[in-house]
């Protein structure tokens, strides 16, 4: 069988919520995560064409990124359900790439995502270390 994957799957362990519109699961597992879909685990009695609102948020030390998009059912396996996504607004579309670049840095052995070497600019966890002064969006600045 042909692989027909667009985008690199991450291994991606965490909680997503799916209303299905007749069913709501919480605490769902996460098993893999692309720019197109994930791998839900669980036993969950829907159909290919499903239709259902996955949302996922991740809360980090200065970060909390909410993914919220329609989705639906394109493969269904004894392990869990494969969800494509459908609809998204912009922000999500921005948090899922963070979640995805986020992962890719920590070097998620079976992503095959790498950040580049030598970046021109430096990659910070911490909030912003620049002085005050230097900060164009506090006022008193000029």
């Amino acid at each position: 069988m042909r692989e027909q994957r667009r985008y690199k799957r991450i291994h991606f362990e965490r909680q997503v919520q799916m209303d299905f519109f007749t069913e709501m699961y919480n605490e769902c597992q996460i098993k893999n995560i692309s720019l197109s879909g994930m791998f839900v685990v669980g036993e969950f009695p829907h159909n290919v064409d499903d239709q259902c609102y996955v949302r996922l948020t991740q809360k980090g030390r200065n970060v909390h990124l909410t993914l919220e998009a329609l989705a639906k059912v394109v493969r269904q396996e004894d392990e869990g359900i494969a969800l494509h996504f459908t609809a998204m607004s912009f922000e999500s579309l921005l948090s899922l790439e963070m979640i995805l670049l986020h992962q890719a840095r920590e070097g998620s052995a079976e992503n095959g995502l790498k950040l580049p070497e030598n970046l021109p600019f430096e990659i910070n966890e911490e909030t912003s270390r620049f002085p005050d002064k230097y900060n164009p969006f506090l006022k008193g600045n000029e």
